[in-house]
């Protein structure tokens, strides 16, 4: 009885899988009997569904939100880049091709940290770098009065005309241009850190270069402090 009814569960499941599936059960029930499979309980490493940019803690899903949900310092760092990113109206901060992540890009990428070996640390750089850059946005926006050192950028697409940079108070340095528009934010390298800024910069001399994930760069040279 037990060897007719585990040969007939092969013709139960017809797809190339399915019939692999069957005949392993039928072999087993001749035996011991065959156990149903356990799902899987880990989420999906996997970008998540266009228009989310913060973490959805309601219902977290994937493997990054899920991460974030369960980690009080993460979840801080999350509310606090939402707190940031909800009071900027960035289309009146940026100007046209400006070097800053949009925040649903930002996101995708901040998600992908779930490939990552090092997973939190991943998302802990990713939030660090991007409340450094909004809390910058914000010094801007509050402050119209253009401010900090001028600066020419050579081969950069804002072009050089009268160029300001402010220091990285927040992190996250930024460049303006004569309307007060942020063309580019960057953040300092961090070798340790295995999340990849959008834009980081290094300073030799008079010189600053903002290097893109891309791997474009431009130089940019500062006259004087006003």
């Amino acid at each position: 009885m037990r060897q007719k009814y585990a040969l007939s569960r092969l013709s139960e499941l017809r797809s190339p899988v399915g019939a692999a599936i069957a005949v392993v059960c039928a072999l087993a029930t001749l035996l011991v009997g065959c156990a149903a499979p356990v799902a899987s309980t880990v989420p999906p490493a996997v970008p998540p569904p266009p228009g989310q940019i913060a973490a959805n803690c309601a219902a977290p899903t994937y493997a990054s939100d899920v991460l974030v949900c369960a980690d009080p310092q993460l979840r801080a760092l999350d509310a606090r880049m939402v707190d940031a990113w909800s009071s900027l109206d960035l289309a009146s901060v940026l100007a046209p091709g400006a070097w800053v992540e949009q925040q649903q890009e930002w996101f995708k990428r901040r998600s992908l940290c779930a490939f990552s070996e090092r997973h939190a640390d991943c998302l802990r750089g990713a939030y660090t770098e991007r409340i450094a850059v909004l809390e910058a946005l914000q010094r801007v926006a509050s402050r119209p009065a253009r401010q900090g050192t001028a600066t020419v950028c050579r081969d950069a697409p804002w072009g050089v005309a009268e160029l300001r940079l402010r220091a990285p108070e927040t992190g996250a340095l930024t460049i303006e241009d004569r309307n007060a528009r942020v063309v580019a934010a960057a953040t300092a390298r961090r070798p340790d850190s295995p999340w990849q800024p959008y834009v980081v910069f290094g300073v030799d001399g008079g010189t600053v270069r903002l290097t893109a994930t891309s791997g474009a760069t431009i130089d940019c040279s500062l006259f004087g402090v006003h």
